[in-house]
């Protein structure tokens, strides 16, 4: 969630840029109490709040692709390495909780379209949702996913996994509803984001039912069937597996050639 986190950093840096921008110039310009700051006072805060936003979307951009670069010396089985003292190559340390799950979840944010959508179908299959039928991608990218559980006990569910840079309500809980609506006995919204109080108290008190699955329990899902993860011999995280999000994408590639 860190790049999240960022993000909104840097939006509310902009705000700040955009708000005391604004008096300093005024003020520069000579501007009394009372009356109109020229065009330049006015649209000089927006420019230097673009120039700030523009320059941290590349300074992210940078470290993940010096991220990627660092993982493209990957040895052995996909386990990332350096050199050790006596010029041996010696496994990577283990990364701390956030440290992967932070990578990781940036990893998710980074994926294509296509890739996003089997993304979405690997993540159901590991919450025990079999015969997976994309419905539809929503123009924000969501997947929409009509699908079963393995529990033949449960029946039907209809899912929707959506990347979110912010908290989910009660609107998003509702707009489910109303697409499952005489489809599927049970409904199910992944996100890496978060869900409001709202959001949580309305999936909870309709019908029919719906499960959320948060950011949090995304990365521990992942974490559990060691998808898009490196680990040790001891089950520690070491990296994350670049190759398993590239072959996401390889897999639509299959899937539209049969």
């Amino acid at each position: 969630m860190s790049n999240m986190r960022s993000v909104l950093v840097d939006v509310l840096v902009a705000l700040l840029i955009l708000i005391f921008g604004g008096i300093i110039f005024a003020r520069i310009a000579g501007v009394q109490e009372g009356e109109t700051a020229p065009d330049w006072a006015q649209f000089a805060p927006l420019v230097l709040a673009m120039i700030y936003l523009g320059w941290r979307t590349l300074r992210r951009g940078r470290q993940r692709r010096e991220a990627e670069a660092e993982m493209a010396e990957a040895g052995p089985e996909g386990g990332a390495w350096r050199d050790g003292p006596d010029g041996d190559r010696a496994a990577d340390p283990p990364m701390d909780d956030y440290e992967w799950r932070s990578r990781l979840e940036s990893s998710i944010r980074n994926l294509g379209r296509d890739a996003f959508e089997q993304f979405s179908i690997r993540i159901l299959g590991a919450l025990a949702v079999v015969d997976v039928r994309v419905e539809r991608i929503a123009f924000d990218g969501a997947v929409e996913c009509l699908g079963v559980h393995d529990d033949e006990e449960r029946g039907s569910v209809y899912a929707i996994f959506r990347r979110s840079f912010g908290s989910l309500g009660a609107n998003q809980i509702r707009d489910l509803r109303a697409s499952m609506e005489g489809k599927a006995a049970e409904g199910l919204f992944i996100s890496n984001g978060e869900f409001s109080s709202s959001a949580i108290d309305e999936a909870d008190g309709g019908e029919p039912p719906i499960e959320l699955v948060d950011g949090d329990e995304l990365l521990d899902l992942m974490h559990t069937n060691r998808f898009g993860l490196i680990f040790d011999e001891l089950g520690r995280v070491t990296g994350v597996d670049d190759d398993w999000f590239r072959g996401l994408a390889r897999d639509e590639r299959v899937r539209d050639g049969d």
